[in-house]
């Protein structure tokens, strides 16, 4: 950590909101003039009526698929009901048991127990009444949807809406997408607030400040436009993937207009804060250990996917926000856009070259 402690000492800190200037994208102001309206299929809910097939849950602690019993009524009606849902939701039904699924694995080879079992579990009952407390309705969720693919819809070439499913997978899954749906685990986004997620296996501290309604919107469709327009290189370098990083972050502000850029980068104020406080810093530093060039997938992994930090600006008294390889990759974009009024989105994306796209920013911070 010397080597950025002594940047530090050499650079003057100074505050800007960008290297190039703080200038409103011109996108904000599109005329929207067919909106498209989202519907978010409620396939949790869908699921959990399977519970009007059960008449004697497991019995507390006993959960080995081996052992569990099912009342042979019971068993029954959840197979026909299981049948059913399958014909009604085809893939996505596929799709849920075989990956989004509470143990989804082994969801394959017995669904009618493992549904059981699912089902009456009191940490699943309980965290399903959870999601449906948080969400009786999905209309303010719609909405965001609606005009967030209206915006996509004009500003995009070839984009695809793709359908909307909420559903419940007890953490098994987060965001997820295929060819033609988008679908959301509401047991995720709960509130930094709830209280259960400090217990949770795989969500770490750093994580629950953003498991909130307000990031739900946005994460999903950012999901999907990284999953329409994938990085175009096998081996990117750390400078592909800023850049790819900032053109997904350029296109999310571009469609969503009223949403602060913090929360569209998940930061709080203090982080963003100190980003624009230390975005000289942070440049230089990758500039003179030769980083922007490298292929080291571990260096780029540690700049542009979320963690408690990025450590080449931390040490052992101070944590840097991470993804700061993102943050910069979008200021780069920013300053590109700002330069040339003749780009559109589609252009932006079809540029791979990023070398050149640096050039053409005049990215000076």
């Amino acid at each position: 950590m010397q080597r950025w402690s002594k940047l530090l000492g050499l650079l003057v800190v100074a505050l800007a909101t960008t290297a190039c200037g703080k200038k409103e994208n011109r996108f904000h102001n599109i005329e929207i003039k067919e909106p498209a309206t989202i519907k978010v299929e409620r396939f949790d809910q869908a699921v959990w009526a399977l519970n009007e097939c059960i008449t004697q849950p497991a019995k507390v602690g006993n959960y080995d698929l081996m052992l569990v019993d099912i009342p042979d009524d019971d068993s029954v009606c959840l197979k026909k009901r299981i049948e059913e849902l399958e014909t009604q939701y085809g893939e996505s039904f596929n799709l849920y048991l075989h990956q989004l699924g509470v143990n989804s694995g082994a969801i394959r080879e017995n669904p009618t127990t493992l549904f059981y079992l699912f089902l009456t579990h009191p940490a699943y009952r309980e965290l399903y009444e959870n999601c449906q407390e948080k969400y009786p309705d999905m209309n303010d969720i719609e909405q965001q949807f609606s005009d967030a693919f209206s915006r996509a819809t004009l500003l995009l070439k070839d984009f695809k809406t793709p359908e909307v499913y909420a559903f419940f997978s007890g953490f098994a899954e987060y965001i997820a997408a295929d060819n033609e749906r988008l679908y959301l685990s509401l047991e995720y986004f709960l509130g930094a607030d709830f209280k259960n997620y400090q217990y949770v296996p795989g969500i770490y501290n750093y994580m629950i400040p953003n498991l909130r309604k307000e990031k739900l919107v946005p994460d999903a469709v950012y999901a999907w436009v990284c999953s329409e327009y994938p990085i175009g290189k096998e081996t990117p370098t750390l400078l592909d993937q800023m850049l790819y990083c900032g053109k997904m972050m350029y296109i999310m502000e571009s469609i969503f207009p009223n949403v602060d850029e913090k929360v569209l980068m998940g930061y709080n104020d203090e982080e963003w804060e100190w980003c624009e406080m230390n975005e000289k810093n942070m440049w230089r530093y990758m500039q003179e250990y030769n980083q922007l060039f490298s292929t080291n997938s571990k260096m780029i992994s540690d700049y542009v996917n979320p963690a408690n930090c990025t450590k080449y600006f931390s040490d052992e008294n101070f944590q840097a926000p991470s993804r700061t390889g993102v943050w910069i990759g979008w200021q780069i974009i920013r300053c590109l856009m700002a330069e040339k009024d003749e780009i559109t989105l589609p252009d932006l994306l079809s540029v791979e070259d990023s070398q050149h796209l640096l050039e053409q920013s005049r990215y000076r911070p």
